[in-house]
């Protein structure tokens, strides 16, 4: 029998080749799971959920931190599975910097947003979830990558849907919760404008090695 050709050194361990999270990335997403983790303890819960006569009451760092607490653990559950999933296939972009700059950043703004709504309490990472996405997609527009505006089109479609429908029935009931199709509108609102700022005020960082 013939012997196969040897492979060249430089792809002997390298036939398939897929980018993963940084490390410093990977660890960013592991804090703020914790901290997701953490805020839904009922101890944390109850000072950190987005509550509108709390907030009107001087209790402002709700406005942020309500964003990262949930109605259940099946809510949090699917936010965290939502936030692992985007993270990755946004990776190339989605630098450290610029994760915790986009957080802050759509927290505040979904946050703030809501005060301008008829919602009484909010809970959940879908808000930002949503910001992110339309970021990533315009992301993806600017470098030319496939899929970029099926994204985008896709995102804009989902949101529409909510906003007609009042959301999904299902997720409502494991949610326990009705759906804040508010909060998908204002991150997602959020996250094109931050994707639109000039080049000079853009979540700039390095690219992901």
């Amino acid at each position: 029998m013939q012997a196969l050709p040897a492979l060249p050194q430089s792809t002997q361990y390298r036939l398939i080749e897929v980018p993963l999270l940084s490390r410093s990335l990977l660890l960013s997403l592991l804090t703020i799971c914790l901290f997701c983790v953490a805020a839904q303890l009922a101890p944390l819960n109850a000072l950190l959920e987005w509550q509108r006569p709390l907030i009107e009451a001087g209790q402002w760092w709700r406005i942020l931190t309500g964003n990262f607490t949930h109605t259940n653990w099946a809510h949090l559950g699917m936010n965290i599975s939502g936030l692992l999933i985007i993270s990755y296939l946004f990776r190339f972009d989605l630098t450290t910097g610029r994760f915790w700059l986009l957080l802050a950043s759509l927290s505040l703004i979904v946050g703030l947003s809501l005060l301008f709504t008829r919602l009484d309490g909010y809970s959940g990472l879908s808000g930002l979830l949503h910001g992110i996405l339309i970021w990533g997609a315009c992301q993806d527009i600017r470098a030319q990558r496939a899929g970029g505006r099926l994204l985008l089109i896709a995102g804009i479609l989902k949101i529409s849907w909510d906003l007609y429908s009042g959301g999904s029935a299902e997720t409502a009931s494991m949610i326990n919760a009705q759906i804040a199709v508010e909060a998908h509108l204002a991150g997602a609102v959020g996250g094109l404008l931050l994707a639109m700022l000039p080049p000079a005020f853009r979540l700039s960082a390095s690219p992901v090695k």
